[in-house]
């Protein structure tokens, strides 16, 4: 069994090796993973059947880079524990509240005039940094947050990105898909009764219907758990679960990943308006924030029984095709000693300007809390 030191010690090689790699913790999980890319090449997504770990843009008509399985090694460091370096306080943030409350003020306008229903509007927080390394704050992300698909992705093309994402875009063992409707915040109180307020059910109506109307055409059996709360980090969210069986086609993983994202809680109702306010209003290219992540076709040894009655009950084994995409939230970008925070939420017509933007401020404190 490979040892913390030995894991890290490899992850270090690679990252001065100038190589893609990406080190990554799903939901729920103790096991820290890694996929290190063996060469300097360039890999990207063409038709979503390609395996590996991919990082994909808000834009979908921007490159999708991956680290394939095959030009990669593949190490696990199960049921990690390590030391972790305390908090660096970073200083020097140069973002405008009146920026960011302009925009909320004209998207309720937008909402209110046009047939606009809800956008989601964001802005980027620029921070210095006394000192920056990348695989310790990756070390603080999985530590604070193991609800969390924490990751800490390297790209000659992208630089440095992490995060510690909440929200699920795809999940797809064999022919099984589920994925959510993640929107609705309001700090975490410890308190036992949680009262929603219509805001943020309308908000998170707004994605579970628009993911309902879309997945009817790819997915069979479609089944909902919640809403209910969900809780991440300092922060709860309304969340559902939407489940169902892939219907058969050749490219039916690239038609429901295009389907789906962006999702409202990313962009808004209708896509195309939302695109249209967002590409028209916010002042900086989102880049990852707001893309996607995750692995991709990952071959896995499935053990099942037959249940058939009068059948010798045996196990099998069998090799099938797993898929986990996160939708990239709570994420920053490290540039040298430079962390930049992404933040964003979903503007309706009954939004208040200056709780949304408490709201933004309240959801990078995910990211900057470890820095």
């Amino acid at each position: 069994m490979i040892t913390s030191t030995d894991f890290f010690n490899q992850i270090e090689a690679v990252l001065h090796s100038n190589h893609p790699f990406v080190l990554f913790s799903k939901p729920g999980q103790t096991s820290v993973k890694s996929y290190m890319q063996l060469d300097s090449e360039s890999y990207a997504i063409n038709d979503f059947s390609e395996s590996g770990f991919v990082f994909a843009p808000f834009d979908h008509q921007k490159e999708r880079y991956y680290i394939p399985t095959d030009k990669s090694s593949f190490i696990e460091l199960e049921s990690a524990e390590f030391e972790i370096s305390p908090p660096t306080n970073p200083s020097n943030n140069t973002e405008d509240s009146s920026h960011h409350l302009d925009l909320v003020y004209k998207a309720i306008k937008e909402i209110k005039s046009s047939e606009l229903e809800k956008v989601v509007v964001s802005s980027a927080f620029q921070f210095e940094l006394e000192t920056c390394s990348p695989i310790e704050t990756f070390k603080n992300l999985f530590q604070k947050y193991p609800t969390a698909f924490t990751y800490c992705w390297f790209h000659p093309e992208t630089g440095f990105w992490l995060g510690a994402s909440p929200e699920i875009l795809l999940k797809l063992e064999g022919k099984l898909v589920s994925t959510m409707s993640l929107a609705g915040t309001k700090p975490y109180q410890a308190i036992k009764e949680i009262e929603w307020d219509e805001k943020n059910h309308t908000e998170h109506a707004f994605v579970t219907d628009y993911l309902l109307d879309v997945l009817k055409a790819y997915l069979d059996g479609i089944k909902l758990i919640g809403p209910r709360t969900l809780r991440a980090g300092q922060l709860l969210h309304l969340q559902t679960i939407i489940t169902g069986r892939l219907k058969h086609s050749k490219e039916a993983l690239k038609d429901l990943i295009h389907a789906l994202h962006p999702t409202p809680a990313v962009c808004g109702t209708s896509r195309t308006m939302a695109l249209d306010f967002i590409n028209s209003n916010e002042t900086y290219d989102r880049e990852y924030y707001t893309g996607f992540f995750g692995e991709l076709n990952i071959p896995e040894t499935f053990v099942f029984r037959n249940s058939k009655k009068n059948i010798e009950n045996r196990a099998y084994q069998t090799i099938r095709k797993s898929t986990n995409l996160a939708v990239n939230l709570r994420c920053m970008k490290l540039i040298s000693s430079t962390a930049i925070l992404y933040s964003g939420g979903g503007i309706t017509k009954d939004s208040i300007p200056k709780q949304e933007y408490i709201e933004i401020l309240n959801k990078i404190q995910t990211v900057k809390s470890i820095l």
